[in-house]
């Protein structure tokens, strides 16, 4: 089944041109903001792994004009990870629930997941 967006037009917009324009500007801001960082700056900024390549990402995410512009540094990292390294196919996304009290967890069967 496809999970619902539930939050598309509240937190964020619900129209995919204009979200796909705010997710394209955030991940570009950050790329050219890195770029612009001295070697050690970026270094101190980023968690890495083995050879430099992130292994995990953890990335706000409240309401995308709070913490958008942050979490593209962390999306950014991710990206650079499944660009350089073949053997990573897999990306697991954990969140809270905000509706449900969970004792543990729950996995979703959702095989698409709306934007």
């Amino acid at each position: 089944y496809t999970r619902r967006a539930y939050h598309a037009g509240s937190w964020y917009s619900s129209d995919p041109h204009t979200l796909d324009n705010l997710l394209t500007k955030f991940l570009s801001d950050a790329e050219n903001n890195n770029d612009d960082d001295d070697d050690d700056a970026a270094d101190s900024t980023v968690v890495v792994g083995i050879g430099g390549i992130a292994n995990a990402c953890i990335s706000p995410h409240a309401g995308f004009r709070y913490s958008g512009p942050t979490a593209a540094y962390s999306y950014l990292a991710l990206k650079e990870a499944l660009l350089t390294n073949s053997v990573l196919r897999t990306v697991v996304v954990l969140h809270p629930s905000h509706h449900v009290y969970l004792d543990g967890c729950a996995v979703s069967g959702a095989s698409i997941i709306e934007t």
